[in-house]
């Protein structure tokens, strides 16, 4: 024989080994998205002869029916491998990620390996968009741009040296993007270009660190890059300032209370990475103690956004073709290396960062001095430091008594749920009670009474 086994092949003796051969088929699916079994071929590629029969041949296409989910439909054939009637299954499937029976594989070289949740879950998340969103097209033609935001963005990408002068047409430059189908905008294009206002953003100032008394709301529609301004500026109006003298003792500069930089990096990852196809809603929150952004989807990434901050990782982009835009007119700088930017501009203005992942939202949130807790609340060991609950006081205790600790080992002490405590750190934080000092896997806590 003149083939072996790889990574889009497989043999199998005899259909006694049927279940073998549906973990073969999902793993080369998952891994490649066609491949080739044989039945009646040995490990080291000689023959095996065995009774071959209609029914057996029925057998193998019902198996791969009712083991092997989203359902794929093979090319069920006999073939003769030195003289000898063989089993062929020639199969492919473009809907990954594929189970058998329940449980999900990938191959690697000859052999089919259990997935991980974190492989799985970047299969699930790069499969989001792939057959049903980017380049499909929308109701929307080259008229239904918006000529403000396109002459905006094409001077601006233009200046910064990353799109050739193609002129000012928007047909031909939306079309050398990707973005036109014919003469319709795709999805992508509609998003980001778009007169026809697709996005809503909800922006809203609260009293408290909960959402029960608004200050101000604020509902805005638009495309991405006429969200990402509103956004910047609703933050940048309704936070606060300091002012210092400058070194030569007579300008006076302003200090934001969160650096800008990181608030606008924040901002244009929550629109370039969001799921559109959700119907959802894009969200600025201002609290007393915390400021907010949300985007519909979960982070798109199997790492932690953290990771990013001290780790050269590749970060996969849900909607590469709207990154990719942003970036040609300087919106995104470097691919990847916005959360950094982020956590090291937040770290030197000392501001917290939290997140919260779940499965249809994302949210960053930046801290800030709470100015409804007032010196006058709680005493800890004689010193002054404002109202504390019960659940920081307790969390305070734990933290004295071991620095190291985890937040899982809290979670199990205080039997609160995750996020729970990682509000109540955050709040600690704000009014200057703990500190963390050194990265999260080696560092500890600093109590600051």
């Amino acid at each position: 024989m003149l083939f072996k086994e790889n990574e889009q092949l497989e043999f199998k003796k005899t259909t006694n080994e049927l279940n073998e051969a549906m973990i073969s088929i999902c793993s080369i699916l998952n891994k490649h998205g066609n491949g080739t079994l044989y039945f009646g071929l040995k490990n080291d590629r000689t023959p095996f002869k065995f009774t071959i029969t209609d029914s057996r041949l029925r057998d193998v296409s019902r198996k791969i029916f009712e083991s092997i989910k989203p359902q794929t439909y093979p090319t069920i054939t006999t073939d003769h491998i030195d003289d000898i009637e063989v089993i062929k299954v020639i199969f492919e499937g473009k809907d990954r990620p594929y189970s058998a029976f329940g449980k999900y594989y990938k191959r690697v070289a000859d052999e089919d390996r259990e997935m991980t949740p974190s492989e799985l879950r970047k299969i699930m998340i790069a499969q989001e968009y792939k057959e049903n969103w980017k380049n499909m097209s929308s109701s929307e033609t080259i008229g239904d741009i918006d000529k403000t935001t396109f002459d905006k963005f094409n001077n601006n990408a233009k200046s910064c040296g990353r799109l050739p002068d193609f002129g000012t047409n928007p047909e031909i430059i939306i079309g050398k993007l990707g973005l036109l189908n014919g003469k319709k905008l795709t999805n992508a294009s509609k998003l980001l270009f778009s007169k026809n206002k697709p996005i809503i953003l909800k922006m809203a100032v609260f009293a408290t660190e909960h959402k029960a008394t608004f200050l101000d709301t604020s509902k805005v529609e638009g495309n991405i890059f006429e969200l990402i301004d509103s956004a910047i500026n609703y933050i940048v109006s309704n936070i606060r300032w300091k002012s210092k003298l400058s070194e030569d003792g007579i300008h006076r500069i302003e200090i934001p209370e969160v650096p800008i930089d990181a608030i606008r990096e924040a901002v244009i990852n929550s629109f370039a990475h969001a799921r559109y196809d959700l119907n959802l809603q894009h969200e600025i929150s201002i609290y007393s103690n915390r400021i907010s952004i949300t985007n519909p989807g979960s982070f798109a990434n199997e790492y932690k956004p953290e990771d990013f901050a001290t780790r050269d990782l590749n970060s996969f982009l849900r909607n590469e073709v709207i990154t990719k835009t942003l970036y040609l007119c300087k919106d995104v700088e470097t691919f990847g290396l916005g959360l950094r930017k982020i956590y090291t501009l937040c770290d030197l203005s000392s501001v917290s960062i939290n997140y919260i992942n779940e499965n249809k939202y994302f949210t960053i949130e930046f801290s800030r001095i709470d100015r409804n807790i007032m010196p006058d609340g709680d005493t800890i060991n004689g010193t002054i430091n404002g109202k504390i609950n019960d659940l920081e006081s307790d969390i305070l205790k734990v933290m004295k008594s071991n620095k190291y600790i985890t937040v899982k080992e809290i979670t199990q002490i205080t039997k609160k749920s995750t996020r729970t405590i990682n509000r109540a750190i955050l709040s600690l934080k704000n009014k200057k009670l703990i500190a963390r000092v050194g990265p999260n896997k080696t560092g500890y806590w600093k109590t600051l009474i």
